[in-house]
């Protein structure tokens, strides 16, 4: 973009190439199967815990590589936005993200298997009424983080089978294996564990789905208008085009910019609830922006399956959706500015 990225080196870079060469392996010549079937194989995860991408900050004797850096699982996710599959990066997100640091920090036994990708994670914020509905991941996983909406400051870790999981198909995320979860009160109100920042780790790595997305629709349609020609000229050559795309641009790279600030300060102890509302509320709308300008750059193609631009679209209101139902950002943010 147009900022160099602070807080990243050259160990960085490697990984995301070792990344990308693996997405390309096993997801981009899938993902049209996976968004038909509702689902991601779950053997994606495996084959990714094998190459070591999942446990990144676990410490080493779970299985991880013991990194005190979050930064790398952010590229992880980002390369996983860059392919298209923007349902299975918000799981794999929350997988890395949010589950795997949960259990670490509550000494869970579920540790070594989700860092190997032998077990898969998920985390649902349940309602009063015991639901949580369009849960990413909850399609195939065999973990469940449960936060009570009540009591958002604690966790419940069980398996599958403790609980009902109803398939639901939503319009957008359809590579996520999302589904509704119905928990039990007696499960919510068994022994847990103390997550103070589960809800705030929801929030920054929703807000790390979102500019990896974004980032992806805006180079889709960068490409898209340098090629597409409309009465003899090229589409990127129309100055509302360029000022279109050059105000998305100005913004994405401001929210990448929040996002990478707040991947250090997970480094240094000192992300708030606040600056992580904050960067899934800007995040958040510069990825509506840019799917936005995107469809409307490609005019009727946008909305042809056939174009991945009409994907990204749709993944993105699946992205808020799904993180609407985790939290409400704006209210945490207003409480932390005294209104």
């Amino acid at each position: 973009m147009l900022a160099p990225r602070v807080g990243y080196d050259a160990d960085h870079d490697d990984f995301a190439q070792s990344v990308r060469r693996f997405l390309a392996d096993h997801v981009v010549g899938q993902l049209d199967q996976w968004r038909a079937d509702g689902g991601f194989d779950r053997g994606l995860l495996a084959a990714a815990g094998e190459q070591g991408f999942l446990g990144t900050t676990v410490p080493e004797e779970l299985g991880g590589a013991g990194l005190d850096d979050p930064r790398f699982a952010a590229v992880l996710v980002e390369e996983l936005a860059a392919t298209g599959a923007t349902g299975l990066a918000l799981v794999v997100a929350r997988h890395v993200g949010v589950v795997l640091p949960a259990l670490v920090a509550a000494g869970s036994a579920e540790v070594a298997g989700l860092a190997a990708g032998e077990l898969i994670g998920c985390v649902a914020v349940v309602s009063a009424e015991g639901r949580a509905a369009g849960v990413p991941g909850a399609g195939i996983a065999d973990v469940f983080v449960l936060v009570d909406a009540a009591r958002p400051d604690r966790c419940v870790v069980v398996r599958r089978d403790e609980l009902a999981v109803v398939p639901s198909r939503l319009l957008g995320g359809t590579d996520a294996a999302a589904a509704d979860v119905v928990v039990p009160a007696s499960v919510l109100a068994g022994d847990g564990y103390d997550a103070p920042g589960l809800l705030a780790a929801l929030d920054l790595w929703g807000a790390v789905v979102s500019v990896g997305a974004a980032r992806a629709a805006f180079d889709l349609t960068v490409d898209y208008v340098q090629d597409r020609a409309v009465f003899g000229r090229k589409l990127a050559t129309f100055e509302n085009t360029r000022f279109r795309l050059a105000e998305v641009g100005a913004e994405l790279t401001a929210a990448r910019g929040m996002v990478d600030a707040a991947l250090a300060a997970v480094v240094g102890g000192t992300l708030t609830p606040a600056l992580a509302a904050a960067v899934r509320i800007v995040a958040a709308n510069v990825h509506d922006r840019a799917v936005d300008q995107g469809m409307q750059l490609h005019g009727g193609y946008g909305y042809m399956r056939e174009y991945p631009i009409a994907h990204a679209f749709g993944d993105a209101r699946f992205v808020r959706v799904a993180s609407a139902a985790t939290s409400e950002p704006r209210a945490v943010l207003a409480s932390a500015l005294g209104l």
